[in-house]
């Protein structure tokens, strides 16, 4: 059985990678256009995954949740925008890739535990206050 914190490991190697790929679009390609042909590979992809693991194949979303799925659906095509907006302005891979990352963690912690009031141990409140530091000091220090 795989293990959810292999795959916690493992996938930001995937975002990683798209990340490192954007930054060989040029300047001249709409960040827009480029997200509509990601989504809609995503599309494609997103619906094989789901024949191919789920037991029921209706696509039939019921209708209270569809909300939802429009939300996600925002908050994704904005952030993978963002992303890729960054690039276009010059953001560095070794740069940008940490301060994204230790934002996920700050916000992820911070979400779960004032949306999802999740507990926060000692160690959690470390780490969100050292990835603080290190935010500040990459951007402060940086050449």
């Amino acid at each position: 059985m795989l293990d959810w914190k292999i795959l916690a490991v493992t996938t930001p190697l995937l975002f990683v990678s798209y990340q490192a790929l954007s930054k060989l679009l040029p300047k001249d390609i709409s960040a827009f256009l480029i997200n509509a042909y990601a989504s809609l590979v995503g599309l494609v992809v997103m619906l094989l995954l789901f024949f191919l693991t789920s037991p029921n194949k209706s696509l039939q979303l019921p209708p209270k949740y569809l909300s939802i799925a429009v939300g996600i659906g925002l908050f994704i095509s904005f952030g993978n925008f963002g992303i890729i907006k960054a690039y276009s302005l010059g953001a560095p891979q070794s740069a940008f890739t940490p301060l994204f990352y230790i934002a996920l963690i700050i916000y992820g912690t911070l979400f779960g535990w004032l949306i999802w009031h999740e507990k926060l141990t000692l160690l959690q409140i470390a780490g969100i206050l050292l990835a603080c530091i290190g935010i500040y000091m990459a951007a402060h220090f940086k050449k």
